[in-house]
Parts: C-alpha cells; structure tokens; sequence
C-alpha cells in the first residue's frame, strides 16, 4: 500500500462517503475517525488514516488489500481508541499552537493537580 492517511478532500465520493469535504469531517468527528495534521500550501488540514475509514471507502482505495466483508463488524469493537494514553496524543496532535502554548502555561503555573482541581470542579 503506498499511502495510509487521507484527507477529506481526497476522500470526497469514495465508497459511501459523501460529495462535501464538510460532511467528511463531521462524520470523522463523529466516528473519532483516527487523524494526524498535514501542513500543506494552504495551512493545516487534517487527515485519516485507511483504518479508521467506512469498509466500501478502503475498498475503493485499496480493493486488492481491504475486501469487502459479507457482513458490518459487531457494534462493539476494541480499537487504539480505546487506550486513553492515545486518545490523549491525538488530542494534544490536534490542538491549534495557541491552544497548546495555553495547556503548557497551564500546566506550568498549576500542574498536573491544577489541571485535575479544574476537571473535577467543570463535572459538578
């Protein structure tokens, strides 16, 4: 396979995915599709990686390595979602610059036990 991460411009009608690069995304969101940035010409996108993609789209992309299967997967599947220590990469790969520079300043002033006060009070 030559490449693994796709973005939602380039997976615009393929398999049962839609027309709107939009609409991708929000179904990403929705699926916690597994993502990473690509710094490109025009700024910051996101992509996805093939794994986390509707079985008809792999299929589309890559028909020799991801066959259709006869039947949807169970509801409940263990996937990399599921190790919060990889959920928390993601979501720290993910956050805007400022964002970020926010989190450390945070996280320096108060620490980690400012940060797990603020959490607890914000779920009351």
């Amino acid at each position: 396979m030559d490449k693994a991460w796709f973005t939602a411009e380039e997976l615009k009608n393929k398999g049962e995915l839609g027309s709107s690069p939009q609409g991708i995304n929000k179904r990403a969101r929705e699926k916690n599709w597994l993502w990473q940035r690509r710094y490109g010409k025009q700024g910051v996108t996101k992509e996805y990686h093939i794994s986390s993609l509707p079985l008809s789209t792999q299929n589309e992309l890559y028909p020799q390595q991801y066959p259709l299967a006869a039947e949807e997967p169970a509801a409940y599947t263990v996937s990399h979602h599921d190790d919060p220590i990889k959920r928390l990469q993601g979501y720290l790969a993910g956050m805007k610059p400022d964002e970020y520079a926010v989190l450390l300043g945070f996280l320096a002033e108060k620490g980690a036990a400012g940060l797990l006060d603020l959490i607890s009070k914000a779920n009351r």
